[in-house]
């Protein structure tokens, strides 16, 4: 035979409703016809327990219908007494549910007020926030703007010392001063990403809108980046449509965009390694892969990649260069043209970071 006993949840709640419902029969609530409708409704509910009995015992006797018939009825039958006292036990019945009913339906109201005013206060954080961030913004452009002029003046005087325009330096103070000029340029790139994703973040970054070959802005970076490629000893390649690959959008920005993407790729590359730059086209779109030879990225790790300030290896003993803002520059860049960006990767095989743009 199955066990049909209740589950201690259940119990619990049984319990729990009972408790209520004796509770419910002390509060005056429960008697208050006026404010407790439910109270006539048990009363109406009970009346024809007594009056079918009435008249089945009226019709079993063959007794007149009178008032005076059903008293002798009830004088000779003391349990007539219990079937009238229905409409008042169903009343009472009915009121103590209404009561219960009432004061859950008071709760939730209480519930309700509590998660208005709840939510009123996320909106006033969130909005709170939201100036925060935005402050932020500006101050972040503000400031890397003011660093970067003195940067830019402390860059030009060291070619002039490197070119001997200052007078002869020996091969010691030039070993020096090439050193500071590759540590001046990092911090300028650096001052640069933060300026970049600071405008953009605050809204402020304006796009030029026009036709634009992507395969000569790929062509482009690929220049830019020749040198950098060649000191660590790696090839990189393209694959470029035979029609080109025409795109609207901001030259200048998409040339950042692709920068952005292979510097990345020569940074993870190992020494000697390969990178490729392949266009291929979709029906409505321009795709562009960057695909390096490097040590990969985790699946769990790669969303948080367009995260700003995250980096994959974010410890103090990292080996690559950089803030964590050079993809979330590139994504915003690249939906603000109305494209897409994502990235595929195998720890150990390599990274594939993809781009779509709108076919002009």
């Amino acid at each position: 035979m199955p066990d049909i006993r209740p589950l201690n949840g259940e119990q619990t709640s049984l319990r729990a409703q009972s408790f209520e419902f004796f509770r419910a029969l002390a509060a005056p609530f429960t008697y208050s016809p006026l404010k407790n409708t439910d109270v006539i409704f048990g009363f109406l509910w009970g009346i024809p327990v007594p009056v079918f009995m009435l008249a089945v015992h009226v019709g079993a006797a063959q007794m007149p219908i009178s008032f005076q018939s059903i008293v002798a009825i009830v004088e000779s039958n003391p349990i007539y007494f219990f079937f009238l006292a229905h409409p008042l036990m169903f009343a009472v019945i009915f009121g103590a549910l209404g009561t219960m009913r009432a004061n859950r339906d008071a709760r939730i109201r209480a519930l309700m007020a509590s998660l208005e005013k709840q939510n009123a206060e996320l909106q006033q954080t969130n909005a709170r926030l939201g100036e925060l961030d935005r402050l932020k913004s500006e101050f972040l452009a503000n400031v890397t703007h003011e660093l970067k002029s003195p940067l830019v003046t402390a860059i030009g005087y060291n070619d002039r010392i490197l070119g001997a325009h200052l007078g002869e330096i020996n091969d010691k103070q030039r070993d020096a001063l090439e050193i500071s000029k590759r540590n001046l340029i990092r911090l300028r790139d650096l001052i640069s990403e933060i300026m970049d994703f600071s405008r953009l973040d605050a809204g402020v970054g304006k796009f030029e809108m026009q036709p634009v070959q992507l395969d000569a802005v790929v062509a482009a970076a690929v220049e830019n980046l020749t040198l950098k490629a060649n000191e660590r000893k790696i090839s990189i390649t393209t694959a470029m449509p035979a029609i080109g690959a025409r795109v609207l959008g901001d030259r200048q920005k998409l040339l950042q965009v692709v920068v952005n993407l292979l510097d990345n790729a020569i940074k993870f590359s190992p020494e000697g390694g390969k990178i490729r730059a392949a266009i291929t086209p979709t029906d409505t779109r321009w795709r562009l892969d960057v695909i390096d030879e490097g040590c990969g990225i985790a699946a769990e790790a790669i969303p948080q990649l367009f995260d700003r300030f995250h980096q994959v290896d974010g410890s103090p003993a990292r080996h690559y260069e950089g803030v964590g803002l050079g993809l979330v520059v590139v994504k915003k860049i690249v939906e603000g043209h109305g494209g897409k960006v994502w990235i595929e990767s195998r720890v150990g095989a390599g990274t594939t970071l993809h781009v779509e743009l709108p076919k002009a």
